[in-house]
């Protein structure tokens, strides 16, 4: 009677070890996530204006979201602005975007999302087939434009 006690217990054991070393693994990771997330930087603190150069990153993101959600906008385009957004940071397209608007003064308005994506589609590498079509662009695009891939 003692041997099939100390088996089943040991039994017992055996199968509680391994249905609680997964638990404990899981919570392992988490306490490790912890720190990683604690590491971001933190957002501006209510009432504090963000960066002008976030903020215009996010405006270039809404035209190129909305781009992309439209019917008006050839495929082709949309396609280009795709790849470069997966080939360049949000940043480097956000630096050649200000640099065309600093370039044309009074003609390119951040406040005119067509001519903000008809920029875009330009330093993306995008040539438009007719003249007035979606996506046409008012300036070329300005030397060192992300076409390129930035190797992330």
């Amino acid at each position: 009677m003692r041997n099939t006690f100390k088996t089943t217990t040991a039994a017992a054991l055996a199968a509680l070890a391994l249905v609680a070393t997964p638990a404990i693994a899981a919570k392992t990771t988490k306490a490790a996530a912890k720190p990683a997330a604690a590491a971001k930087p933190a957002a501006p603190a209510a009432g504090q204006a963000p960066d002008p150069q976030v903020e215009h990153a996010m405006l270039y993101l809404k035209v190129l979201i909305s781009a992309l959600q439209s019917d008006k906008v050839e495929e082709p385009a949309k396609s280009a602005l795709v790849g470069c957004l997966y080939n360049n940071a949000l940043s480097k397209i956000t630096e050649s975007m200000d640099k065309v608007i600093a370039e044309n003064p009074g003609k390119i308005t951040r406040d005119n999302p067509s001519e903000l994506l008809s920029v875009m589609v330009r330093i993306c590498g995008y040539t438009p087939t007719a003249a007035g079509a979606p996506g046409a662009a008012p300036a070329p695009a300005p030397a060192g434009s992300p076409t390129k891939s930035t190797g992330r």
